[in-house]
């Protein structure tokens, strides 16, 4: 994906209202928030930033001293257009990006799949390295096999990852899960049907690699709003959940 420009362009033109991403944000804000309750002078560095979607949101919610780095040109031009302080940055090697500078929290979502097992430790080293006293990494990576599709060929994922990896990547960073739950639990039915469909479109030859793109695509305003209010309602009802496309983790 770091090469494709049209697949940033699609997470662009979508990251600040559709419904995955706005549903990540909040989850991102809501930790914290609880973290450093009403402190919005607490400094944040997003990870592999992307087209800068989420530093937008937290700069909407007057989070001023919050700072990105991706590897992908396309993906930093994006975020320049967005007026964000974003630059270079390597997830082989967090410790060259502005040397001596560190964080209260550190995100990094949807990224570490770039990496092999002991890169995912390295760079989790290196957020700790970086990380106040009292602060937080939030990660967001795609789960369980049975979730795979066109979009992981798409963005250049081989793999997707459960709990018991990242139990073994914290142990091994000398870092502590605090929180975690896979989301989107009441939609996962559904989200497998549609891979499942696009794994034997793929095995058949029906969809061709060129023809590949993510599922990052606005679904209008009606279907929108219904997965947004379907996946509010989990974050009320199933703060926790224990099967889900995605996983997210709070890391101290």
């Amino acid at each position: 994906m770091i090469n494709n420009r049209a697949e940033y362009q699609r997470m662009f033109e979508v990251e600040q209202k559709l419904w995955w991403y706005q549903i990540l944000h909040e989850k991102v804000l809501y930790q914290i928030k609880k973290q450093f309750k009403k402190n919005k002078n607490i400094t944040i560095l997003d990870a592999a930033c992307g087209t800068g979607g989420l530093l937008s949101f937290f700069q909407a919610n007057d989070y001023q001293h919050s700072i990105g780095f991706d590897y992908s040109q396309h993906a930093i031009e994006f975020s320049k257009e967005r007026n964000l302080d974003v630059s270079f940055g390597d997830l082989k090697n967090v410790d060259s990006f502005r040397q001596g500078e560190t964080f209260d929290v550190i995100c990094c979502n949807d990224a570490l799949y770039f990496l092999d097992d002991e890169e995912i430790v390295n760079a989790l080293k290196a957020f700790k390295k970086r990380l106040n006293p009292n602060g937080l990494i939030l990660i967001n990576i795609h789960a369980h096999e049975a979730f795979s599709g066109t979009h992981d060929v798409a963005v250049g994922s081989s793999r997707r990852f459960v709990l018991k990896d990242f139990a073994g990547y914290a142990k091994a960073a000398n870092l502590k899960i605090d929180n975690h739950t896979y989301w989107p639990f009441f939609l996962s039915l559904p989200i497998w049907l549609v891979r499942k469909w696009q794994r034997h479109q793929m095995r058949s030859g029906k969809i061709k690699n060129d023809d590949l793109h993510s599922d990052v695509s606005y679904p209008g305003d009606f279907i929108n709003g219904i997965l947004k209010t379907i996946t509010v309602m989990e974050s009320v009802f199933l703060p926790t959940a224990p099967f889900g496309s995605s996983l997210f983790l709070i890391l101290k």
